[in-house]
């Protein structure tokens, strides 16, 4: 298992960063909370950001990606549009500050697991288990 650690690190980052570009690109496609979301982003969280404009592309480019994303956006979020509907500029905030149910504490770790992930992959592939040969080949 430790021997292939590195790879199940860099899966880890890449399913995480799959799940952040869907959810995130298709909330920020959405007709009336989407821009919303994006100028709250914009001003208060770059990585939310970064995973919208990520997301918007590859949501474009398999639209089954993007159903899936908004279905799953809005079963985190659907307590909060209310509140984010009336002022644009508190929906980071509200986001991150409190959990409303399970889906919403699955973004709000996804939304941190790619980033540390990614490190995480990087350390392991620098430190990955090396084949030693003692004996040339003949």
């Amino acid at each position: 298992m430790k021997r292939y650690l590195h790879w199940w690190i860099t899966l880890l980052f890449a399913l995480a960063l799959l799940y952040d570009f869907a959810v995130w690109g298709a909330l920020a496609g959405l007709p009336e909370i989407g821009p919303k979301l994006e100028l709250s982003a914009r001003r208060q969280a770059l990585l939310a950001t970064i995973y919208m404009s990520g997301g918007t592309a590859l949501d474009a480019a398999l639209p089954p990606l993007k159903d899936w994303g908004e279905r799953r956006g809005e079963a985190a979020l659907a307590e909060g549009f209310p509140r984010m509907r009336e002022d644009p500029y508190v929906a980071m905030d509200l986001i991150f500050s409190q959990t409303w149910n399970a889906a919403h504490a699955t973004l709000k770790f996804c939304y941190w697991a790619a980033p540390v992930a990614g490190l995480l992959a990087l350390v392991a592939w620098v430190r990955r288990p090396k084949k030693i040969r003692l004996m040339g080949r003949r």
